[in-house]
């Protein structure tokens, strides 16, 4: 069977079966379409039908083909650990607006996830150093298998535990973070595939801000004289957010996604 016979069997999450049938055979989904009439063999047929079958139960499909992109590098995902997404691009590239080429700085990731942020920000930054956490002992191995393979594990230490409690009596230049924040009240209404990146992975508690505030209260302890916090949020976070930070005497900024909705708070200290 060639590959336009393939695709054109698939009635439904066209998008997606382009890019499953593209990682089976090694490429690029846009070039998927200079291989239309190449034959496929069968056992990637059989493994294509199993996984969009997968798919269709609400398996994503990061998790499907075990990987995915962010700033256009491929980082391994496994269930249970937040997928990247586009808007987390946008926290990075505020992240290193602030961060000048020239200067020897060491940052902290609350929550690293598959540490896609903190290895996008050193890769661009060489001078920069990174340390992080995170409460899941699957998100942790996850975020060195790929700081390894984009070789800044040098750079790149990750802490097993709560928040800021691994590193406690450390200072940092700032604080990164895209954590949970979504209310625990919209768990039961979140896709399927929403769900299978995990609870904790999502979920704040009851209020969606409960991150924030422990950063808030947290990252002056943390943060060196003139440091800054560079926050994920979620859509209609921005007001609690920004007043969360300025009760804490720091100057803040937010910035929308492409979507016209705030994102990307940053957070300045001033003293």
């Amino acid at each position: 069977m060639k590959v336009r016979e393939l695709l054109k069997k698939v009635s439904e999450n066209k998008r997606d079966a382009r890019i499953i049938l593209s990682h089976l055979l090694g490429v690029k989904p846009p070039e998927l379409i200079l291989l239309e009439d190449r034959e496929v063999p069968e056992e990637v047929v059989e493994k294509f039908n199993e996984l969009m079958e997968w798919r269709r139960e609400g398996y994503p499909v990061a998790y499907l083909i075990g990987e995915w992109e962010c700033m256009g590098r491929t980082f391994k995902v496994e269930e249970g650990v937040l997928i990247p997404r586009p808007e987390t691009e946008i926290l990075i590239e505020k992240t290193l607006e602030r961060i000048p080429k020239d200067r020897n700085m060491v940052g902290f990731e609350l929550g690293v996830g598959t540490g896609c942020i903190s290895i996008n920000l050193l890769l661009e930054r060489p001078l920069l150093r990174m340390e992080g956490s995170d409460i899941n002992p699957k998100a942790v191995k996850l975020a060195m298998e790929n700081a390894k393979m984009h070789r800044v594990e040098k750079r790149f230490k990750v802490f097993l535990g709560n928040g800021f409690e691994p590193v406690r009596g450390k200072v940092y230049d700032f604080i990164v973070s895209n954590p949970p924040y979504i209310p625990e009240k919209f768990w039961d209404f979140l896709p399927e595939e929403v769900k299978r990146e995990g609870y904790s992975s999502v979920i704040a508690g009851k209020k969606g801000y409960e991150f924030y505030e422990e950063i808030a209260n947290e990252s002056p302890k943390h943060l060196k004289e003139k440091g800054f916090v560079a926050l994920e949020i979620g859509h209609d976070q921005g007001d609690i957010v920004r007043k969360l930070f300025e009760e804490k005497g720091f100057k803040v900024r937010i910035f929308k996604d492409y979507s016209g909705y705030d994102r990307v708070v940053i957070a300045e200290r001033w003293s």
